[in-house]
């Protein structure tokens, strides 16, 4: 007969990370970095989110909210998105493809313009989903070298040892479903002739729900000698299931402040800054396991759960942009800066005997700037009013080191169909591809992951 558990308190204490135990070699820093950020509106993401210069629609209040002031009429609009995500990982091996999918409601909002006596007024206000945090990965192989079992389970029983210390199949999901989402007000006015300026007051939240599933098994019957209550010493482990979930409620505030200028020639530039976002992050985590021995005829359960809460801060965003229309085509581009290294967390992370110091001394040496370049371009078909548009937008990694997580690359294609002089539906795909090697606090073991993102949009917008 086994022993109590106990030592709960060391275990758990290093369980309770945000991050922790996932397909993942990155540290506490990961957590500004989760989800792809791909921003609002069908046309904009159709055009590459080469959108500051052109902000003549809804989605502006997220693009660049001073391109609402070109908009005479008012504007309801409702958008959807499906997301699928595809990973070929390669471990021990073994290639496993793990797929899920998720739909949402992408936006919903209304634009009203003021009447005046010159120049123009403009109020928005809507709910927008900017980022999705749905992931998935699944690994399987036959490790020889490591086994989490003993670091894991074997902690908690005090004083006891284990012979198990590898050759046990290992089987893992690692599941990531939520989004971060704004409630935005946001009002513009063309200041003088053909200039214009806006802002945006963002209410940020959002959730995400991370789970792993783990299991480790004796499928060769290695290890079959009795427990041995006097030495203390487990080996006749058979098999053992991990369950681990953490749920997180993401809450913060922004403000994003935009000018935009039309040439009159068909060039239109324009200019936004975001404020750095301080979010308040609440994580509800649990855990729990069964231990299976061949000489038990009982599981050995083990559960426990807690409560963090810390704060982080991310750094300015600046965007540029500009756009020429040029007979039925239109050709935008713009770029998007922001100094990860600035960075920080404004109380201690998650993360057991470690410091807010520590970690924000690590994210000056370990993040950097980046920008990332948005190119679009849209035709229109007059024969049957629609137009059709593609795009590109590179992500380059935030660390100076490219292999803790890869430059991403994204195309981007859609089109628009007016149906008569007030309702437009558009439609609109993002596809992703990108390769990134990880290393699993579970297995120990690195593994390739062959991602791929599609992202499939629609929107229906009324102007009256």
């Amino acid at each position: 007969m086994k022993f109590a558990q106990s030592n709960k308190s060391m275990i758990l204490s290093l369980l309770m990370l945000p991050l922790l135990l996932t397909q993942s070699s990155l540290a506490q820093e990961e957590i500004f970095f989760l989800g792809e950020e791909l921003g609002v509106g069908t046309r904009a993401m159709a055009m590459g989110g080469a959108y500051v210069g052109v902000a003549d629609d809804y989605s502006a209040i997220y693009w660049n909210p001073a391109g609402l002031a070109q908009l005479r009429r008012g504007e309801l609009n409702l958008g959807f998105s499906h997301n699928e995500i595809t990973n070929n990982a390669s471990f021990l091996g073994e290639k496993i493809k793990g797929q899920t999918s998720f739909s949402r409601l992408n936006s919903v909002g209304i634009v009203m313009p003021v009447p005046t006596y010159r120049g123009s007024l403009v109020f928005g206000i809507g709910y927008n989903k900017v980022r999705d945090f749905d992931n998935i990965v699944k690994v399987e192989g036959f490790n020889e070298g490591y086994a989490a079992y003993k670091d894991i389970v074997i902690p908690t029983y005090e004083g006891a040892s284990t012979t198990v210390n590898g050759n046990l199949y290992q089987n893992e999901t690692v599941l990531d479903e939520g989004s971060l989402n704004h409630f935005s007000i946001a009002g513009a006015m063309e200041v003088q002739k053909d200039f214009y300026l806006g802002a945006t007051l963002n209410f940020v939240g959002g959730t995400d729900d991370y789970s792993v599933r783990f299991s480790e098994e004796d499928v060769y019957n290695l290890y079959n000698t009795p427990f041995d209550e006097a030495s203390q010493i487990f080996s006749d482990l058979d098999y053992w299931d991990y369950n681990q979930r953490i749920s997180s409620e993401f809450s913060g505030v922004n403000v994003k402040v935009g000018a935009f200028y039309r040439f009159g020639t068909g060039l239109n530039i324009g200019a936004a800054i975001v404020t750095p976002t301080r979010y308040t992050i609440k994580e509800t985590w649990s855990e729990s396991w069964d231990e299976y021995y061949d000489n038990e005829s009982e599981p050995f359960p083990f559960s426990d759960e807690g409560e963090y809460e810390y704060q982080i801060q991310e750094p300015y965003g600046f965007n540029f942009g500009a756009s020429f229309k040029f007979l039925n085509f239109l050709f935008a581009g713009g770029f998007e800066f922001k100094d990860w290294s600035q960075a920080k967390f404004r109380t201690d992370p998650p993360i057991y005997g470690m410091t807010k110091t520590e970690v924000n001394a690590r994210i000056k040496d370990e993040l950097q700037s980046v920008a990332k370049i948005h190119l679009g371009a849209e035709a229109y078909i007059p024969l049957i009013k629609a137009r059709v548009r593609a795009g590109f937008f590179s992500s380059p990694s935030p660390y100076r080191n490219a292999e803790y997580m890869p430059d991403k690359e994204y195309y981007t294609a859609g089109a628009s169909l007016q149906l008569d002089k007030q309702v437009m539906v558009d439609v609109g795909l993002v596809h992703g591809i990108w390769e990134k090697t990880t290393v699993d606090n579970l297995t120990k073991y690195s593994t390739l992951e062959d991602m791929s993102y599609d992202k499939i949009i629609g929107t229906l917008s009324i102007r009256f």
